[in-house]
């Protein structure tokens, strides 16, 4: 089997990070498949180096109007709210699953185009564990922001306004602009609280740390669950939550907390990122902040604010290491995708998800009977 996967140019501000390399197209080219790229300005590979593999070049946005019905429309990040219907099988991370904002707008979108999604945070093994995340560069460059954060608290700066928070070239980069700020302040360190601190992101989160130099504690579930109202997080300078949380808990930090008694907590990096969804254990703050306005300061007891850094795609600040280590775990189950090897895989657990979810979300708008025929089509192919 052969297949069209038509790669699109991202339209979430700041990303330039991309699933797919130019080596890895040219690998479906030589297989027989044909793969569609949009041009982009943004992403970390160039136009000129998709070009080189003999690949079709479109311009941004025109799988809208252009891509055929076969075609498999691959991104990253989710889709912009728009109201057309959705009529192609689309592969990115949607962030749907858990009720956030537009969820059913995106599940109506699909219904009326006939559209499936393969959602790329479930593409899982038999043990339900992702094949493929961003998760530990996440991590590493929420911390890095965290600890800056911590600086610009100590220098008495606002942190929205020292300007946009920028990619680095690579963690190299990265961490020595970070020793370069840190140097004055290093026999003052902080005290830093990970939670979720032995997945992939807290694996990240503590690895930046490490190099430096800066001790952390290292939360795991064990340590949150079942708790609410978690004072001893108060007692720590910088909290990075790394915690991947699909059941409701908590909370573990509140608003009325932070005015209990003068808390030494005075930075939060929401790895984790979810403000809008069901399952927030940290629901202090309301909206993910941007990359030119990485910051939110929730007042509390004492004579500063908590700044709160929470961008839901860190892993763009470091986006040629996280895109060319996220394509090699994927770019194997993609190569299976491509010659249809669909059933009993992780493609194939990821479309049940989505019909999971896709009727939950729809299921007052089926037919009396609770048909799926006529809502959507049951593609495992």
């Amino acid at each position: 089997m052969k297949r069209l996967l038509w790669l699109r140019h991202e339209t979430k501000p700041f990303e330039k990070r991309v699933a797919l390399t130019p080596d890895q197209v040219s690998v479906l080219l030589s297989l027989g498949h044909r793969v569609v790229v949009e041009r982009s300005p943004n992403r970390v590979f160039s136009d000129e180096e998709y070009e080189k593999t003999g690949c079709e070049m479109m311009e941004p946005n025109s799988w809208i109007e252009l891509a055929p019905q076969e075609a498999t429309i691959f991104g990253l990040k989710e889709l912009e709210e728009k109201d057309f219907p959705l009529i192609h099988r689309h592969i990115h991370f949607a962030h749907v699953f858990k009720n956030q904002k537009g969820s059913y707008e995106f599940f109506k979108r699909m219904k009326e185009g006939g559209g499936l999604l393969y959602d790329l945070e479930y593409l899982v093994d038999k043990d339900k564990k992702r094949i493929a995340a961003f998760g530990e560069w996440a991590g590493f460059t929420g911390a890095a922001l965290g600890l800056d954060l911590w600086i610009a608290n100590l220098k008495g700066q606002d942190y929205n306004e020292l300007g946009q928070v920028r990619p680095w070239e690579d963690s190299h980069k990265l961490i020595g602009q970070m020793h370069e700020k840190y140097f004055e302040y290093e026999d003052r360190a902080p005290r830093v609280l990970i939670i979720g601190a032995f997945g992939r992101s807290g694996k990240g989160a503590r690895k930046f740390f490490q190099r430096m130099g800066i001790k952390t504690t290292n939360w795991g579930s064990a340590d949150t669950k079942g708790k609410t109202n978690i004072k001893e997080i108060l007692d720590f300078d910088i909290l990075v939550n790394c915690a991947l949380m699909t059941k409701k808990a908590g909370p573990w930090l509140t608003r009325e907390m932070l005015n209990e008694e003068e808390a030494r907590l005075s930075v939060l990096s929401d790895v984790s990122c979810d403000p809008t969804g069901p399952c927030n254990p940290l629901p202090i703050y309301d909206r993910a902040t941007t990359m030119d306005a990485p910051a939110l300061y929730i007042s509390k007891k004492g004579d500063r604010p908590l700044a709160v850094t929470a961008i839901d795609h860190l892993p763009s600040l470091l986006p040629k290491e996280s895109s060319e280590d996220y394509a090699e775990q994927l770019f194997p189950y993609i190569l299976k995708y491509m010659e249809g090897k669909i059933e009993d895989s992780v493609w194939d657990r990821a479309l049940t998800n989505y019909y999971k979810n896709y009727f939950t979300h729809m299921e007052k708008e089926m037919d009396p009977q609770g048909s799926s025929e006529n809502v959507v089509r049951m593609d495992r192919t």
